[in-house]
Parts: C-alpha cells; sequence; structure tokens
C-alpha cells in the first residue's frame, strides 16, 4: 500500500520528521509505520480517503522526548537505524493509554520511574505512548503493573490501559515484532475484554482467533525461542504442560528432584520473562509451541 503512495505522490510524501508539521498531513499503518503527505498535494476527497484508510497521526513536540527516546521512536515508526546498541542485549515494551495533557507528561514520566529502571517512553500519538525498558533486570509483574496504573489514576485523574510485551533480542527483527505488539494493544483496547493491564501471553489467544493469518513464528521473542530450543528446557516445559502444571507429577515424569524442576522453571523464566507457572502465561507457551511445531 506504501509503495503505491509513493508512485501517486513522489517527493510530496515524507518520512516522519523530515518536513514541517503544519505543511504536512500524517499517518500512520495498522503495522506502526508513519507516513506524511504535503497538504497542498491532497485534494479532500483523497484526504477523507487517506483517514479511512489509515490512523491519523501526532509526531510528539522534540521537547517531550529525550535523544535516546529520539532514536527509538525513529527506529520503530519511520524505519531509521538504532544506534549505541553495543552494550544493549534485551529490550522489553510496555504500551499504555492514558488522557491527559502534554504539560502533565514529564510528571508522568517521573511516576513512571518509580517503578521502571531508567525507562525511556517513546510518544507515538496524543494519549499513546511505549515505555522502552533496556536490559532490564527485574520485570515488573501484573500485580505492580496494576499498582502504577492505580498511582497514575490517583495523580492525574484518568485510568491508564496497559500491555506489556515481549522480552526481545536487539537485532535485525527488533522492529517487526515491537510493531506488532502494538497492533496487539490496539486489539485490546478494541475489545476491551483484558481489564487495564494485560501482557503478550494474555492477549495472545484471542488475537489468535480474531486474525490466525497474523500469526506466525517469526512474531514471537527471539528470546523464548532460543529457550525453547534447549532440549532440557522444552521437555520441561512440555512435561509441565501435560502435567497441568502440577510440579510434583512433573518432576515424577522427569525422574528428577522438585528442586531440579523448580531451577528449570525459573530459568526459563529468567529468558523469557514469561511466569509459566500461572495459568494465562502457560497457556499462551502452549499455543506458542504448537505454532512453533514443538508440541
Amino acid at each position: 500500500m506504501l509503495e503505491k503512495l509513493k508512485m501517486l505522490y513522489g517527493e510530496r510524501m515524507v518520512a516522519s520528521g523530515s518536513a514541517p508539521k503544519h505543511e504536512t498531513l500524517w499517518y500512520q499503518t495498522d503495522e506502526g509505520e508513519t507516513f506524511g503527505v504535503l497538504k497542498e498535494a491532497v485534494t479532500d476527497r483523497e484526504k477523507r480517503l487517506l483517514s479511512a484508510l489509515f490512523q491519523s497521526f501526532r509526531e510528539p513536540e522534540a521537547p517531550e522526548l529525550t535523544l535516546r527516546e529520539k532514536e527509538w521512536h525513529q527506529y520503530i515508526f519511520a524505519n531509521a537505524p538504532l544506534h549505541n546498541l553495543e552494550n544493549i542485549q534485551h529490550v522489553q515494551g510496555h504500551f499504555f493509554k492514558m488522557k491527559h495533557s502534554p504539560e502533565e507528561r514529564q510528571a508522568i514520566k517521573e511516576a513512571v520511574s518509580g517503578f521502571f529502571e531508567k525507562p525511556l517512553i517513546v510518544w507515538y500519538d496524543l494519549h499513546e505512548a511505549v515505555i522502552l525498558h533496556e536490559d532490564p533486570s527485574v520485570f515488573l509483574s501484573k500485580k505492580e503493573l496494576e499498582e502504577l496504573s492505580d498511582a497514575l489514576t490517583s495523580d492525574f485523574l484518568s485510568t491508564p490501559v496497559f500491555f506489556s510485551g515481549q522480552l526481545h533480542q536487539v537485532n535485525a527483527s527488533l522492529q517487526e515484532k515491537i510493531r506488532f505488539e502494538k497492533q496487539m494493544f490496539h486489539h485490546m483496547l478494541a475489545n476491551n475484554n483484558r481489564g487495564n493491564v494485560a501482557s503478550f501471553c494474555q492477549c495472545l489467544p484471542s488475537f489468535l482467533l480474531a486474525a490466525p493469518e497474523k500469526i506466525n513464528a517469526s512474531l514471537f521473542s527471539d528470546a523464548m525461542r532460543d529457550a525453547l530450543a534447549d532440549p532440557e528446557i522444552s521437555l520441561t516445559i512440555r512435561t509441565y504442560l501435560r502435567c497441568s502444571l502440577n510440579a510434583s507429577l512433573t518432576a515424577k515424569e522427569l525422574f528428577i528432584h522438585r528442586n531440579s524442576l523448580q531451577y528449570r522453571i525459573d530459568k526459563f523464566i529468567e529468558r523469557t520473562a514469561i511466569d509459566i507457572r500461572q495459568f494465562e502465561e502457560a497457556a499462551a507457551v502452549y499455543l506458542i509451541l504448537h505454532v512453533l511445531k514443538l508440541f
């Protein structure tokens, strides 16, 4: 679709950040790609058509993003390269939406900083952002995100909605994975059946039912796929699922001590940020194993 638009508008179609906002109409695809068309090139009829096909997009004002946040924004939404990755191995994105005024964003960041270590908040729309957590040493639980949601609700009198993505390795496929998680977040917002806080694993079953054609193995976390490629871990997880998350029965089936089983499960959680001891997380791993043809 974007290629056809480029053929139609040529140089009058611009990338994010490359033209003055007041001269450009900005849009975003379902996949998270951002583009602009110079207002002088668009008729009223074309404007209505573009608005029907794509989401209107508002770029954050420059002072709202740090240099590092700008780099992430350009990487995710404008296909720009991401620099200074030498010391970063993993990243996890937490999408959220909350009605607020632009003047409140610094206060929101300060509140978020009480729960995340050095968070990067990348605003990509008027009320939406993704909190990027580089090399997280601690993964926020659903309970902690609910506490953050409650704190923001109390301070700003507006209820945020959170969606925690997967733990990703920083590699060439990262951009595609984060954009896919943004689609899942919007699916969660549209269906409004997960409450105010949910994770990738909790939303996966409903998304899989609604749009099975959009699911493929490449969109799952490389960290999780690498963990499942470990024969010992894979066998343990598959046995644990077959035993209905019963640790004693699983240890018996594997002929190992229960402490050894716990060590393997903890290792999987540490590598993937997926707490397979919880039913919804385990159910998602069960589906993922089938998609990867490992079950």
